[in-house]
């Protein structure tokens, strides 16, 4: 596949996401929050807790499904992006200067070779 589809692919994915989050109660604040170190896919209010929503999107499996492509450096880029989303937005923070709860979430799109959506599932907390 290339270049022009997987991005093509990537932003149907995260489309799909954000209509799905929607559908699930998530207010989405943003989306392609981009700083030096990276790109935040989607971030949005789900409840009081501020929800950082990686959107992985694979058409056909020969990759891999989309929870086994966060491997352990995507997770600790995931965590950095947090901490840098959170010092840009400090006025998020309480009045003792702490963040909102926070987690980060996987939006998991899988389409068939054909291009048939075959799954949209939201996996809340997928860093602990």
């Amino acid at each position: 596949m290339g270049n022009r589809a997987r991005k093509n692919l990537g932003d149907l994915g995260e489309r799909l996401a954000a209509g799905k989050l929607t559908e699930l109660g998530y207010r989405v604040i943003c989306t392609n929050w981009r700083c030096e170190i990276g790109e935040l896919d989607i971030v949005a209010w789900h409840g009081d807790c501020l929800a950082f929503i990686e959107v992985r999107t694979r058409r056909g499996l020969s990759a891999g499904t989309p929870e086994e492509s966060i491997t352990p450096v995507k997770r600790q880029r995931l965590m950095h992006l947090v901490e840098a989303y959170l010092y840009a937005h400090s006025e998020l923070q309480d009045d003792k200067g702490e963040p909102p709860p926070c987690r980060v979430d996987l939006a998991a799109v899988e389409f068939a070779p054909g291009g048939k959506l075959i799954r949209l599932d939201v996996i809340e907390n997928v860093i602990c």
